[in-house]
C-alpha cells in the first residue's frame, strides 16, 4: 500500500455551483486542494521527477480547465469535484493511485464560514470511493441553556456538519438542509448543546435520510459560554438507526421572501439628468392597427430626439389581469436620448399615447391602442407616485421579461433584487402562471405582414416550448437555369405559373417563393430589368387571381436586389428572402425597413462564382466581440461541440450578427428578420450536416459587441448586444447537390432527391425549424404532418 503523498493546496478559482443563498446561479470564488496517494520511493532514489506525480502539470491542468469552464453552471461542488478528480486520474491513470479532492467554497452560504466537498476516488475499481460534504462554522442564535439568565436571550451557535454520502442524488440539496437547520434552531430554544445536536441529526434524516445519506457528524459550539475560553460544545456522529423510534420534529415553514420590491419614495428633478442617457420602453397595443400604433409611436419618438437604438421581437400574448379583451401585441425598445429625465420621458410617452393615437383608459389594464412603460433608465432607482423604475411588475410578465432579455446581456443584475434579468425571465416560464391573473403566460413570436392583421397573420411561432405548426415554402423558379428544376415555368404563360401557384398551395405551401435568378454554384446573374420582367408580372397575376386563396397567399421574392424588392412590395408581395443577407446590394436594408416587410437573411460567403471555395471557419480571435449561448428556459449554456463544428456555428452566427446589426442602423427592426444558416452556400458536405444536426443553434446565440466611442476625451465602450432569442428559422435543404452526394446520385438529376430531403426536413423540425423551404410540397407535406405530430404533439 502506498504510503506517500503529493498535493497541491488552494488552487483559486471561479464556478457557478449552483444557486447561491439568494438563488441564483452566479460565479463563486472557489479553492481546489487535491493529494494523489502514490509511492514516489523511485523519484527519491533517482532525483527524477518521471516517477513520481508531477504537482506543476496537476495544477496547470486543473486552473486551465476552471478557466474555460467558468461559465458552465456545474450545478454542485460535488460535480466540480467529478470534473477535477477525472483530470488528476488521467495524469496518474495506470499506476493504481488514489486521488483526494476537497473542493471549497467560502460564499455559497450566506451563514456559514464556507462548504465544502471531498471526494476520494481511484483507478482501480476494487478500492472503496468517498463522498464528503462539510459545512464550517453555520453561524446561528438561539435561546439555549439552563441557568434563568440564559433563557432571557438568544447566543451565538457555531454549528459544523460533515455528511457522508453513499449516492449521489439531485434532489439532495444542501441548501435547503442549511436552510431548515437555520429555520428550526433559531425558532426552537434547548437547555442542553447535547440535545440541539441530536435535533440537527434528527431533522435530518427526517427529511432528507432518503437521499443518499450515509451519517452525518454534527458539532455545536458556544463560543461565548465562558470569557475565559474560546469555546465550549460538543458533537455526535448520527446515522438513520438513532431516530428509528424518535417522533418527528414539527418544523415551521421558513419565512418567505416578498415577492415584490419596495423603494422609499423620494422627489426627483430634471437637474441631475444632463447630458446622455440610455432606456429600455415595453410596448403593448390590442385595439386598431397594432402594428401602424407601434410604427407611428417610433415615428413620434424620434421627433423628440429619441433615437431607437435596438428592438426586440415582437409577440403575441394573453392579456392581463383584466382578461376579457382581445390579445395583445408585445416587446421592447433600446432608446437613447439627451437632456431628458425620467419625468421628462413619461411626459413625451403619455403625450404619445393620449393626444396622438388616442388612447381611452375606460378601464384599468384594460384595452390600449398604444402603452408606452419605462422599465429601466440608465441605473437609476427611482419611486415617485407617478412613476417607478425599475418598472415594478416586470419580473411577473413573460411578455415583458422575454422581449426585455433579447436587450440584455446574461449578466446584466436587476438593480433591486442583485438577480440576472435572465435568471427572473427563467423562473418565470418554469412556473406555471396564476390563471386569475392571465389565461395562458405563453407567448407567439410573430413577424408582421404589413398587409394583414395580427390575427389573421400565420407567421406565429412558439419559441419557447417549440409547439407551433411549421410552416412550407414552396419554391417557384421562374428562372431558365435553375439547378432544380431546369427552367420548368421560365417563358411559360403566367396563367399556367398561377395554375401551379393554386396546386402548391392545395398540397401544403403556406408561402410561395417566386425566384427570377439562379443561386447555385457557379451561376450567372442576369441583368437587373430581366429579372424585374421575370417576377414582377407573376406577383401581379397572383395578386389580382379570382381564387382568394391564391390572391392571399403570402407571396416571397427570392431577390438580393433593393430595385426588384421595391416593385415587388409595391405590387403586394409580402416577404424578401435575400440569399446574400445584404452583401450584394445593401440598399435593400432601406428598402425592408421602409415597407416593414420579413425579411429572410441568409447567411453566405462570396458569391455563387466563389462561394464553393469559402468553407474555412476560424475562431473568434476579438476580444471584443463576446459570444453567448442562451435558452430562454436553461439560461447560458456552454457549447460542448468539436472545434471545427463549433467555428462552423460561431462563425455563420457572427456573420449574419454583423449584417443583422447593418440592417438596424438602416432602420429595419428586429422583428422583421428570419435567420436562415445558408445551407449549401459556402459549406462543404460536413458542414451542411452539421448546420442541420444543430438548427436549434440559431435561436440561442448571442452577441456583444465593444466598440471605442470616437472623439471620448476619456477610454469609453460603446456596447451592442444582439440576441438570436425570439427569432424564426427558415431551412432550405431541398434537392440540394450535399444530398446527391451522400445517397450516391451525383448526376444532374435533383429531382430524385425527394426522399433524401425528406430526412433533412424531420431533422429540421426536431431542431425547432420554423420554416422550410422545398420544391416537392405534397411529399414535404407529409413529412411536415409525422414530424410535428412526432416532435412537437400537434395532430
Amino acid at each position: 500500500m502506498a504510503t506517500d503523498q503529493v498535493f497541491v493546496k488552494e488552487i483559486s478559482a471561479t464556478a457557478i455551483t449552483g444557486k447561491d443563498a439568494w438563488n441564483r446561479p452566479t460565479p463563486q470564488p472557489i479553492n481546489i486542494s487535491i493529494s494523489v496517494l502514490t509511492d514516489f520511493h523511485k523519484a527519491s532514489v533517482t532525483d527524477k521527477l518521471k516517477y513520481s506525480v508531477n504537482y506543476a502539470v496537476l495544477t496547470r491542468n486543473i486552473s486551465d480547465f476552471m478557466k474555460s469552464n467558468e461559465h458552465k453552471n456545474f450545478k454542485s461542488l460535488g460535480n466540480i469535484a467529478e470534473s477535477v478528480s477525472s483530470i488528476v486520474l488521467n495524469e496518474t491513470k495506470n499506476s493504481g493511485k488514489i486521488a483526494n479532492i476537497k473542493v471549497n467554497s467560502p460564499k455559497s452560504e450566506i451563514r456559514a464560514d464556507s462548504v465544502e466537498y471531498e471526494v476520494i476516488r481511484s483507478n482501480d475499481e476494487s478500492l472503496p470511493i468517498s463522498d464528503i460534504y462539510r459545512v464550517k462554522k453555520l453561524r446561528l442564535l438561539t435561546i439555549i441553556g439552563v441557568f434563568t439568565f440564559e433563557r432571557y436571550q438568544k447566543q451565538i451557535v457555531d454549528i459544523d456538519l460533515e455528511f457522508k454520502i453513499i449516492k449521489d442524488d439531485p434532489k439532495l440539496d444542501f441548501h435547503k438542509i442549511v436552510s431548515n437547520i437555520v429555520n428550526y434552531v433559531e425558532n426552537s430554544n434547548f437547555k442542553t448543546v447535547e440535545a440541539l445536536v441530536f435535533k440537527i441529526g434528527q431533522l435530518i434524516f427526517q427529511k432528507y435520510g432518503k437521499f443518499g445519506i450515509e451519517s452525518a457528524d454534527v458539532k455545536a459550539t458556544k463560543p461565548n459560554a465562558f470569557s475565559h475560553v474560546d469555546g465550549v460544545g460538543v458533537s455526535s456522529l448520527v446515522t438513520k438507526q438513532n431516530f428509528k423510534d424518535a417522533p418527528d420534529l414539527e418544523l415551521s415553514h421558513p419565512k418567505e421572501m416578498p415577492n415584490g420590491f419596495d423603494l422609499p419614495v423620494e422627489s426627483s428633478t430634471t437637474d441631475d439628468f444632463k447630458g446622455d442617457h440610455e432606456a429600455f420602453i415595453a410596448f403593448g397595443s390590442n385595439v386598431g392597427n397594432q402594428i401602424q400604433n407601434l410604427n407611428k409611436s417610433l415615428v413620434l419618438l424620434k421627433q423628440h430626439d429619441i433615437s431607437v437604438e435596438a428592438t426586440s421581437s415582437l409577440y403575441v400574448s394573453k392579456p392581463m389581469y383584466f382578461l376579457d379583451q382581445p390579445d395583445f401585441l408585445n416587446g421592447v425598445i433600446k432608446v437613447t436620448f439627451k437632456n431628458h429625465s425620467p419625468q421628462d420621458l413619461l411626459k413625451i410617452l403619455k403625450d404619445i399615447e393620449y393626444s396622438h393615437l388616442q388612447r381611452e383608459k375606460e378601464i384599468e389594464n384594460g384595452p390600449r391602442s398604444i402603452d408606452l412603460d419605462i422599465l429601466l433608465y440608465d441605473n437609476v432607482q427611482l419611486n415617485t407616485p407617478d412613476l417607478i423604475i425599475p418598472h415594478k411588475s416586470m419580473l411577473e410578465r413573460t411578455f415583458v421579461l422575454q422581449p426585455l432579455c433579447e436587450l440584455l446581456p446574461p449578466d446584466q443584475i436587476h438593480p433591486i433584487s442583485a438577480e440576472p434579468f435572465h435568471e427572473h425571465l427563467k423562473q418565470l416560464l418554469l412556473n406555471e402562471q396564476d390563471s386569475d391573473l392571465q389565461k395562458d403566460s405563453k407567448l407567439l413570436q410573430i413577424n408582421p405582414i404589413p398587409r394583414l392583421s395580427t390575427k389573421e397573420n400565420i407567421l406565429k411561432f412558439d419559441q419557447i416550448n417549440y409547439q407551433s405548426p411549421t410552416l412550407i415554402m414552396g419554391i417557384l423558379n421562374m428562372t431558365p437555369d435553375s439547378f432544380s428544376d431546369a427552367g420548368k415555368y421560365y417563358n411559360s404563360e403566367l396563367e399556367k405559373v398561377v395554375v401551379e401557384v393554386e396546386r402548391l398551395i392545395n398540397e401544403g405551401a403556406q408561402i410561395i417563393d417566386i425566384g427570377g435568378v439562379s443561386t447555385r454554384p457557379g451561376s450567372i446573374e442576369p441583368p437587373e430589368d430581366e429579372e424585374i420582367a421575370r417576377v414582377l408580372p407573376l406577383v401581379e397575376k397572383i395578386r389580382s387571381s379570382s381564387n382568394p386563396k391564391v390572391a392571399n397567399v403570402l407571396i416571397s421574392i427570392d431577390t438580393y436586389r433593393s430595385e426588384v424588392a421595391r416593385r415587388c412590395l409595391l405590387a403586394g408581395a409580402d416577404i424578401i428572402n435575400d440569399i446574400s443577407m445584404g452583401k450584394y446590394d445593401d440598399k435593400i436594408f432601406k428598402v425592408v425597413a421602409e415597407f416593414g416587410c420579413p425579411y429572410i437573411m441568409n447567411h453566405t460567403r462570396g458569391t455563387p462564382k466563389t462561394m464553393s471555395s469559402l468553407t474555412k471557419y476560424e475562431p473568434n480571435k476579438n476580444d471584443d466581440l463576446i459570444e453567448f449561448s442562451i435558452d430562454p428556459k436553461t439560461g447560458q449554456e456552454e457549447i460542448n461541440l468539436k472545434p471545427e463544428l463549433t467555428n462552423l456555428l460561431n462563425g455563420v452566427s457572427r456573420e449574419l450578427s454583423l449584417q443583422i446589426l447593418k440592417a438596424f442602423a438602416s432602420g429595419v427592426k428586429k422583428w422583421q428578420i428570419i435567420l436562415d444558416p445558408g445551407v449549401g452556400f459556402a459549406k462543404n458536405l460536413e458542414q451542411n450536416l452539421g448546420l442541420i444536426r444543430n438548427a436549434s443553434f440559431f435561436k440561442k446565440y448571442s452577441i456583444q459587441i465593444n466598440e471605442p466611442i470616437e472623439n471620448s476625451s476619456i477610454l469609453q465602450n460603446k456596447h451592442s448586444y444582439l440576441s438570436f432569442n425570439g427569432m424564426s428559422v427558415l431551412v432550405g435543404t431541398s434537392r440540394k447537390k450535399f444530398l446527391g452526394t451522400l445517397i450516391g446520385q451525383t448526376e444532374n438529376l435533383p429531382a430524385e432527391r425527394i426522399l433524401a430531403t425528406a430526412a433533412t426536413t424531420t431533422a429540421c423540425i426536431e431542431q425547432h425549424t420554423d420554416i422550410l423551404r422545398v420544391h416537392d410540397v405534397k411529399e414535404a407535406n407529409d413529412v411536415v404532418k409525422v414530424s410535428d405530430a412526432i416532435y412537437k404533439n400537434i395532430i
